[in-house]
């Protein structure tokens, strides 16, 4: 059995420590050099970027209408009309748009790939020569099931 002591320890050589810089470190050092393309004058903004609850909690608060306290008192000023509630109003919560005039992509039935290319009989879109043979060879009704996953088949009643 042998003991902790019998076995042979590899020594380390003791780290002697280096009286002064390497010479090629400083010589390659450009953290103390000034750089040309920063202003020394620059000043960060204070202003942060908001994240989407607080955006949407000043836009709830901006729409909520404000208790307008009416006082009757020959001193006051007549309340100013408010606008009526159940008109919409613009907020970051409820953007609407018009339709986009873009036309969107078109994309392979088969492959999910970008299509350049419509098979006239079936209406399936194709990418390439090579998928072109597999529209041809599907079964009666399968270019139906594709077309339904598009969301562009026809059903006749």
């Amino acid at each position: 059995m042998s003991t902790p002591s019998s076995k042979k320890s590899k020594a380390v050589p003791p780290v002697t420590p280096t009286t002064g810089p390497n010479p090629l470190l400083e010589l390659l050092d450009i953290t103390p050099h000034p750089k040309g393309f920063k202003n020394p004058d620059y000043k960060p903004t204070a202003r942060r970027n908001k994240n989407l609850k607080q955006m949407l909690s000043d836009a709830a608060a901006a729409s909520k209408p404000s208790a307008a306290v009416p006082t009757s008192g020959p001193t006051s000023a007549p309340a100013a009309p408010t606008a009526p509630a159940n008109e919409m109003q613009t907020t970051y919560a409820n953007i609407e748009s018009a339709p986009s005039f873009k036309r969107g992509n078109r994309w392979c039935d088969i492959t999910g790939l970008p299509a350049k290319y419509t098979d006239p009989k079936t209406k399936l879109r194709y990418r390439d020569g090579e998928v072109y043979k597999v529209v041809r060879s599907l079964a009666p009704g399968g270019p139906e099931m594709y077309l339904g996953v598009r969301g562009a088949n026809v059903v006749l009643k």
